[in-house]
């Protein structure tokens, strides 16, 4: 009896150990090409925490302000991925907009081809090409472009990227004359995904561009790009309430303020030279922020030892981190990078509480200066989905997964061979005294149900 309950027992606990295993997660410094094979999943709380792990044996003072900073470069550096960028190399990042910046409700996983819902990945994508070889074309989830049910998103990965109407274009939420404007280093931050969106080409290259980000002032005249497209209501390029007359800034709409900000705090975490060691050029600036504006006779320049790339407004930017907290499309962005195109993540997206322990903390345009805490990646709350937008649109993995499915039948199976074994091995007199027993308990049980359905 002994000899065959243990190799049962065994044989349960290896269907539940791989039901449960983690995926790895990959390691690779480059890639000449686009992945086809996609893995749609969020990283787990255990996965994301071992990210930072580096932080964990620092000096509190080594995990606040710049040192915090410092120490942040080296842990999004290794093995990070970064795509060309340049006029005659933008494919790859239009191809990975597809992924990274689709819109999933309007564009759903399940319409796409090789996709599993039971694990929730794609073996073989086959991305469009050109404009005039779009592929499926998917909707794309713009920076600028007003969201809601209210306005029916009509952006596309292909056929227009110019500025007007629905057009997008790659926008350098950095902008790539203040810091690595070099067109001869097309990869690093150029074509750092974590601050190269999708955004509305309108939006874009007549109100952003290069301006500094912060709140407009709207008792003094400004532009709306709503006055453009009623769909792009709400970015605004106007005085600084911050500052004030002189100082023109860009205010995108609300639903964009936090990401923009997160991205900012990103490059800046990432491209810096805090700690020594790295060589400055365009694909490796040294980028600062800065919470006043700086004179544009500057701009179209790049970093070097005695030069630094800078942005603001911070203390607008850390208000916005707040006020426009994590959402799911943020957090899917992130983790698709992480999973397949840079293989780095954005920190302030997973921790945002991290930018206020670097820079202090900002609210109704009052600003300290002094970090609020230390970033323990142990215990530091994660910023959570309240849903997975990849698989809720297509009700593709309504009820149990995969994994869940194998422990039950795993251990199902277990226990039946097991009470079958310990069935047989009882005697005929206790075989019946069992099935006895048995019977009386399921008429019990019965007749409890009957009476509780009567009341």
């Amino acid at each position: 009896m002994k000899k065959l309950f243990v190799p049962l027992l065994v044989s349960a606990f290896c269907l539940t150990s791989i039901a449960f295993t983690h995926n790895e997660i990959k390691s690779v410094n480059a890639a000449s090409s686009v992945p086809t094979d996609i893995d749609l999943n969020d990283s787990s709380e255990a996965e994301i925490r071992d990210y930072y792990r580096d932080l964990n044996s620092l000096e509190e003072s080594q995990r606040q302000g710049n040192n915090l900073l410092k120490n942040l470069k080296p842990i999004l550096k290794n093995k990070q991925n970064c795509y060309s960028y340049g006029a005659s190399a933008t494919t790859q990042v239009w191809q990975i907009y597809e992924i990274i910046d689709r819109d999933w409700a309007k564009s759903p996983a399940k319409d796409i081809e090789g996709y599993d819902a039971s694990t929730n990945k794609i073996s073989g994508y086959k991305y469009g090409k050109s404009n005039s070889q779009p592929g499926s074309n998917p909707y794309i989830h713009a920076l600028y472009v007003n969201r809601g049910d209210e306005v029916d998103n009509q952006t596309q990965a292909w056929g227009d990227h110019s500025q007007s109407n629905f057009g997008i274009n790659q926008e350098h939420v950095w902008p790539k004359s203040l810091g690595f404007d070099d067109d001869s280093k097309p990869e690093g931050a150029r074509g750092d995904l974590m601050h190269l969106w999708a955004g509305n080409g309108r939006v874009n290259g007549q109100y952003h561009n290069n301006y500094y980000y912060g709140y407009v002032d709207k008792t003094k005249s400004f532009k709306d790009a709503g006055n453009d497209y009623s769909y792009l209501s709400g970015n605004l390029l106007g005085v600084s309430k911050t500052f004030g007359e002189g100082n023109k800034v860009f205010e995108p709409q609300d639903s964009d303020t936090g990401d923009i900000a997160r991205a900012i705090f990103y490059m800046v975490a990432r491209y810096n030279y805090l700690g020594g060691g790295d060589t400055i050029d365009a694909s490796n600036p040294n980028l600062e922020l800065k919470n006043d504006i700086i004179s544009y006779q500057d701009a179209g320049y790049t970093s070097s030892d005695s030069i630094t790339g800078k942005m603001g407004i911070l203390q607008d930017l850390l208000e916005w981190n707040k006020i426009d907290p994590v959402d799911d499309f943020e957090i899917h962005r992130n983790n698709l990078l992480f999973k397949n195109y840079s293989f780095n993540r954005n920190p302030f997206i997973d921790f945002p509480d991290w930018a206020d322990y670097i820079w202090g903390t900002s609210s109704n345009g009052t600003y300290s200066n002094t970090p609020t805490g230390a970033a323990n990646p142990t215990t530091d709350q994660i910023s959570k989905s309240n849903a997975n937008p990849v698989t809720q649109s297509d009700n593709s993995n309504k009820g149990l997964d995969i994994r869940t499915i194998l422990v039950i039948v795993g251990i199902a199976v277990a226990v039946l061979v097991i009470l079958v074994i310990v069935f047989i091995s009882l005697s005929r007199r206790n075989k019946k005294k069992a099935l006895k027993k048995v019977t009386k308990s399921v008429k019990k049980t019965y007749k409890k149900s009957t009476k509780s359905k009567k009341k």
